[in-house]
C-alpha cells in the first residue's frame, strides 16, 4: 500500500515502518499490511488457518478502500488494531455459527516486542432468512513484553438487511493499562450507526452517525473527549471497476482543547470525493 494513509496500516518492528524517510515524500509512505500463508483441512466441515502477517478480524469498516461506502472513516476505525502477526484459524460450525481463534503479537506490531503475546478470537452468527448477522469480536494482551501493559479491545457488531436497506450498529471498547509516560491506564469507547440504501445497481445513498469517547485523552490529542460525526453520501457505480463516492461530513467535540483547525474550532464542516479503482 503506496500513499498518504499507508502509514496508518504501518505495523511496528523491522516490518514497514521506515522504509521511506519522512523528509522525502512527507505524507505519502508505504505499507506492507499483509503477508501470509493460508492452508486449509478437510477437518470437520473445513478448518483455515492464516500463518504471518495480515489484517485483524476486530470491527465494521475496511483499511483497503474499495469495500467501505464512505471514503473518510470513523473515528473507532483509527482507534482500533489495523493488523497482526501470527496465526489465527477459522471454523464454520454449522450454516449460521462461525469461530475465529488466534495467537498474535498485539496491534500493529511485528517484532517489536515479539514477547508480548495475545489472543484474537471472534464469533459470528448469520440467519440468511432473516438477513441478520450478528458478531463479537476481541484482542487481548500485552502491548509490551518488559512491562504490565494489557489492551483490550472488543467490537460487537449488529447488521440488518431488508431488500435495498442495510442497517448496521457497532459498540467498541479498548482499555490499556499504563498507556501514557506516567504510566495512566486508558479507556476510550465508540457507537457507530450505519443506514445505507441501494437504489439501484448503480447508485446508492447512505448516512453514518458516531459518538465517540476518548475518556483518557490517548487516542487523540484533545484530552478527555466526546466526538461526534455525521455523514451522508452516494456510491455511484457506473461500471464495475469504478466507484465514485461524494460526501458531506460534520465533527463536533466535546474537548479539553479544541481538536480541529490546528486547535481553534471544535467542530468543522467536510465536502469530500473520490474514486475508487479496481483492477
Amino acid at each position: 500500500m503506496f500513499g498518504t494513509d499507508a502509514r496508518y496500516a504501518q505495523a511496528t518492528g523491522h516490518w514497514d515502518d521506515g522504509l521511506i524517510n519522512d523528509r522525502d515524500l512527507r505524507f505519502y509512505d508505504i505499507a506492507l499490511p499483509q503477508a501470509y500463508l493460508e492452508v486449509y483441512a478437510p477437518i470437520g466441515n473445513g478448518l483455515s488457518g492464516k500463518f504471518g502477517h495480515f489484517y485483524g478480524i476486530i470491527g465494521y469498516e475496511s483499511v483497503p478502500s474499495q469495500p467501505n461506502f464512505f471514503s473518510s472513516h470513523t473515528y473507532s476505525f483509527k482507534s482500533s488494531p489495523f493488523t497482526t502477526t501470527g496465526a489465527l484459524f477459522s471454523y464454520a460450525l454449522n450454516d449460521q455459527w462461525s469461530i475465529n481463534v488466534g495467537a498474535v503479537t498485539g496491534a500493529d506490531n511485528v517484532d517489536r516486542d515479539a514477547g508480548a503475546w495475545s489472543h484474537m478470537s471472534g464469533m459470528t452468527w448469520a440467519n440468511a432468512e432473516t438477513g441478520t448477522t450478528v458478531s463479537f469480536s476481541v484482542l487481548q494482551g500485552d502491548v509490551y513484553e518488559s512491562q504490565s501493559s494489557e489492551l483490550v479491545y472488543y467490537s460487537a457488531i449488529l447488521q440488518q438487511k431488508l431488500g435495498k436497506w442495510n442497517y448496521m450498529l457497532q459498540h467498541d471498547r479498548g482499555t490499556q493499562q499504563h498507556a501514557t509516560a506516567q504510566g495512566q491506564n486508558a479507556e476510550w469507547y465508540s457507537i457507530v450507526n450505519y443506514l445505507t440504501y441501494q437504489a439501484t445497481d448503480t447508485w446508492g445513498v447512505g448516512i453514518r452517525g458516531e459518538w465517540f469517547r476518548d475518556d483518557d485523552g490517548v487516542r487523540y490529542s484533545a484530552g478527555a473527549a466526546n466526538y461526534y460525526a455525521l455523514t451522508a453520501g452516494l456510491n455511484w457505480k457506473p461500471n464495475n471497476w469504478l466507484m465514485v463516492r461524494p460526501e458531506v461530513r460534520y465533527d463536533g467535540s466535546q474537548a479539553q482543547v479544541a481538536p480541529f483547525d490546528d486547535g481553534l474550532q471544535s467542530n468543522q464542516l467536510l465536502l469530500g470525493i473520490d474514486g475508487a479503482i479496481q483492477f
